[in-house]
């Protein structure tokens, strides 16, 4: 199906409407679920980075049907790899077919931020490497103060932090490990996969006790994707226990395989939202 295209306060956005598959509940029923799995771009200027980018909006499936209610919302790098294997370049996290088979009670808006191509290692490290890195936090602050108040302005979002997350894989898990601890004011709950914490280590060094800000954070990764990565994952455990986190505020999960890739992150992006959102419905 063609894209159609729309404004929404100057921001030049499109909507993909997906072809139904057929249904026996006639055609007003096929109409709702083309519309109720609506994929929504929207192209933002990042003020802090003189850029621009797109942004993809996954709606809920019963965001439509079910007007009077409100969402949580999810913010995940790499939006280029979440929803359309036509975007992906190495395989995408299937997360339509994912939220469509959640529960009505566990359903969330999902922004997934396209990463900027040549820049993504420059946005999405805090700090310097040599010519590389330094504008992780240029980024975070378009994320927490232009995207996050546009989602709100446009959507039925619960804007409060504790229904406001963030998930990210590699260089996109740094950045959020680092979010985690510096951005918690907006943010509450945190999904880092298999963050690339050798190129940033001292992120992980900045780990924050666990009465400032409460903030939920799982961690997942694998011990065959990368020589360090069990050893860092169980390294933070410790670190996370020894700043206080209960088992409720923080979830290290280290699986046996697993490679380094969007079908791994795909793949474990359940178990991680069921255990940030076991409940969407307030």
């Amino acid at each position: 199906m063609p894209h159609r295209w729309l404004k929404i306060n100057g921001a030049s956005s499109r909507v993909r409407l997906e072809r139904p598959v057929r249904e026996p509940f006639g055609k007003q029923a096929v109409r709702e679920a083309c519309f109720m799995h609506n994929l929504i771009v929207h192209s933002l200027p990042m003020p802090q980075l003189g850029r621009h980018r797109n942004i993809r909006v996954l709606l809920p499936r019963n965001y439509h049907s079910d007007t009077q209610r409100r969402f949580p919302v999810l913010y995940l790098h790499d939006g280029q790899n979440l929803f359309d294997a036509r975007t992906a370049a190495l395989g995408e996290w299937k997360l339509r077919r994912q939220m469509a088979r959640q529960p009505l009670y566990r359903q969330a808006i999902l922004v997934g931020i396209d990463h900027g191509g040549i820049e993504r290692m420059q946005e999405y490290a805090p700090f310097r490497r040599g010519r590389q890195g330094g504008q992780g936090d240029g980024y975070l602050q378009f994320v927490a103060h232009t995207l996050k108040p546009f989602i709100d302005a446009h959507y039925r979002t619960w804007p409060q932090r504790e229904a406001t997350g963030m998930v990210g894989s590699s260089l996109g898990g740094l950045i959020t490990f680092h979010a985690a601890m510096h951005y918690r004011a907006v943010f509450g709950k945190f999904g880092i996969l298999s963050p690339a914490l050798w190129f940033n280590p001292q992120v992980a060094s900045q780990l924050r006790p666990a009465h400032e800000w409460p903030v939920q954070v799982y961690l997942c990764g694998s011990r065959t994707e990368m020589r360090s990565m069990g050893g860092a994952l169980e390294n933070l455990y410790w670190n996370f226990q020894k700043a206080g986190y209960s088992d409720a505020q923080a979830r290290v999960v280290i699986r046996s395989r697993g490679r380094h890739g969007e079908a791994f992150w795909g793949r474990e992006f359940k178990p991680m939202f069921e255990w940030l959102f076991p409940r969407t419905q307030l």
